[in-house]
């Protein structure tokens, strides 16, 4: 009996991590799947803020009402961030192993959120309840301290239960398969994992689902029972109308979040189908937040007329003289030195197309060539000429013009495609990093850790990451009346001297360029300052001296690459506005939009051995031929 004990013991392993099949069983569509799913996170992000912000900034919209809208959009944030980006992640990658504090972290936060959505729901039935059975009594009872209380009850009061709850569950052993089949660490399918009798973790749902799903939704039904009680009393049809309209947008979320919750939470374990149960939780997860901000703004006419309202102050005035086309200044106002100018920018232009499209030739016909390092910097040299193809070929069209026009749709074109391709660039150069922190830090899982699929995937989200970025951007300029003028002190359509020439608010406009640029080029830095960090590090600690100096060599021309790119970045967009002069912003433009993808080739081909070697093996069998 002991041994039989002892046996049973030792088949039980500890399970240290999990692995979420999400979409697995539809390998064909992951990349679609990716690019809804992100589409979608993006648009709940976007309306959510929308919401959050024209509640704090418009008068009409204070009120309690309002007050617990805005907090139910910051709590839907919440509640999708929480499950979506890691989704996202695991479309990207095709991995999806978690470890299990973080799918216990991951758990606790979607029951968390989901328990204070519901109890949050219930607050705003009580306040419209208030709002129409007691009108007079309303602003007394309803008053901004009672309603710090219910929002802050709402946030508070699930905490304990669900962290509780959420230890009870991954105290069970977990043995045998460790494959999740849903796209988030959801109870019901961590549950099936478990080993031990879960009777008693499965009451503990049920009662916390009553708890905090059924008491809340019978509150939310009485209150809408004595609130249709009352408006059916008025004699007035408008009243009636108004009422209502007050009250449909936050019923039919009650019926769309509660109605999924319930089927997931109370339906008897036997009718559970795994299928079914990730469709539902596709729902209540993603496509409710989705679809809640639209039901409010479209079913209310308060938040639309604070949309009109914001979209008017950032609209053109009707006396705003709009402007069909621009002018540059150009880089001098000096006619005797715009055919020197257009020769001096010729050659550097034709340097840069010449040597990125000679080098992504040159890795493309040598096998030695034929590495996760060479594929980044081909697809490096492929973003310079696009770069530098957005400023160049319009800059050097002016030199032997006059009038130096470009019409105002083509001027937008330009800023999305120059700044697209230049936070491509700053992402291209984090991977790359990342691509010798591998190299030298882990030489032995190299190879699978930076296999093809990887590098493909690695320079899409490049691509992908600049282009989005740049879009929310440009989609957040374009509502700016460019009215003070149309002339641009630049030689191209860069953010700074458009921003200059409008005449409304640009506080806003600012705010995102920032948000931008910290995105992108902050998350790029951190990258590759951690690769680096840890990159010398290892390769101090390595006793061979030959050894040390092959591995810096690999990592030199990277490294001034990036210096010399992220240094004038940093120089033109993160320093104090106070200091901005657009003639010393010209000269640092040149430097980055022309001169830089000129350099990048030539430091990559005269610091690089494999390069040099691959050159002279070209030309020599050029030579040959002949």
């Amino acid at each position: 009996m002991e041994n039989k004990l002892k046996t049973e013991k030792t088949n039980i392993t500890t399970m240290m991590e999990f692995v979420l099949l999400g979409f697995s069983d539809i390998p064909n569509i992951q990349w679609l799947l990716f690019g809804i799913f992100l589409v979608i996170y993006l648009t709940i992000l976007m309306c959510n803020s929308i919401i959050i912000l024209i509640t704090k900034i418009d008068p009409a919209l204070q009120t309690p009402m309002y007050f617990f809208l805005s907090n139910f959009s910051f709590l839907e944030i919440c509640y999708v961030t929480v499950t979506i980006p890691r989704m996202l992640m695991d479309l990207l990658t095709k991995k999806g192993c978690i470890s299990l504090l973080a799918c216990a972290t991951q758990m606790c936060f979607v029951l968390m959120f989901g328990g204070s959505e519901c109890l949050l729901l219930t607050v705003m039935a009580y306040d419209r309840y208030v709002a129409i059975c007691n009108p007079l009594h309303y602003p007394l009872v309803m008053n901004h301290k009672v309603c710090v209380q219910l929002v802050t009850a709402s946030w508070v009061s699930d905490v304990p239960v669900v962290i509780g709850q959420t230890c009870q569950i991954f105290s069970l052993p977990f043995c045998g398969s460790n494959a999740i089949n849903h796209f988030f660490c959801d109870v019901p399918p961590v549950l099936k994992l478990a080993c031990g009798d879960t009777f008693v973790n499965e009451i503990g749902v049920y009662v916390v689902a009553l708890v905090f799903i059924v008491v809340p939704f019978l509150l939310i039904v009485v209150s809408y029972g004595k609130i249709i009680s009352n408006i059916l009393k008025l004699s007035s049809a408008t009243g009636r109308a108004k009422a209502f309209s007050t009250c449909s947008s936050h019923l039919i979320v009650v019926v769309l979040f509660y109605g999924t919750a319930t089927i997931t939470y109370l339906q008897p374990k036997p009718n559970q189908s795994e299928g079914i149960e990730k469709l539902i939780s596709l729902f209540y997860t993603i496509l409710i937040p989705t679809l809640n901000p639209i039901i409010y703004t479209l079913r209310n006419k308060d938040i639309m007329v604070a949309l009109k309202k914001l979209l008017t102050k950032l609209m053109p005035a009707e006396n705003c003289t709009v402007f069909t086309d621009f002018i540059f200044l150009g880089l001098s106002g000096r006619q005797d030195v715009q055919q020197g100018l257009f020769v001096l920018f010729l050659l550097v232009y034709g340097i840069t197309v010449i040597a990125n499209l000679g080098m992504i030739l040159l890795i493309s016909m040598d096998p030695r060539l034929h590495t996760p390092m060479y594929y980044f910097l081909s697809s490096l040299s492929f973003c310079d000429v696009c770069y530098s193809s957005t400023v160049s070929p319009k800059m050097l069209a002016d030199f032997l013009s006059v009038q130096k026009r470009i019409p105002y749709n083509l001027c937008v074109l330009q800023m999305f495609l120059f700044g697209s391709f230049a936070a491509v660039e700053c992402v291209m150069l984090s991977v790359m990093a990342y691509d010798r922190y591998v190299a030298i830090c882990n030489p032995l899982l190299y190879t699978n850790a930076m296999s093809r699929r990887v590098c493909i995937q690695l320079v899409a989200t490049a691509y992908i990451a600049g282009f989005l970025d740049m879009t929310i951007f440009t989609s957040c300029t374009l509502p700016l009346s460019l009215c003070n003028s149309n002339i641009i002190n630049h030689f191209f359509c860069d953010i700074p001297p458009l921003l200059a020439l409008s005449s409304s608010d640009t506080s806003f406009s600012e705010i995102a360029l920032t948000v931008s640029c910290s995105c992108i080029v902050g998350s790029s830095v951190i990258t590759v300052l951690l690769s680096y960090s840890y990159i010398i590090s290892t390769i101090l600690r390595m006793n061979s001296a030959e050894g040390r100096r092959k591995a810096f060599s690999t990592c030199a021309s990277h490294l001034t690459a990036v210096a010399i790119f992220f240094g004038t970045l940093l120089f033109m967009y993160f320093r104090p506005s106070s200091t901005y002069s657009l003639d010393t912003d010209k000269m640092a433009s040149v430097f980055y939009t022309v001169v830089i993808p000129m350099l990048n080739p030539l430091i990559y081909s005269l610091r690089n051995k494999d390069v040099k070697g691959a050159l002279r093996k070209a030309m020599g069998t050029k030579l040959c031929s002949r």
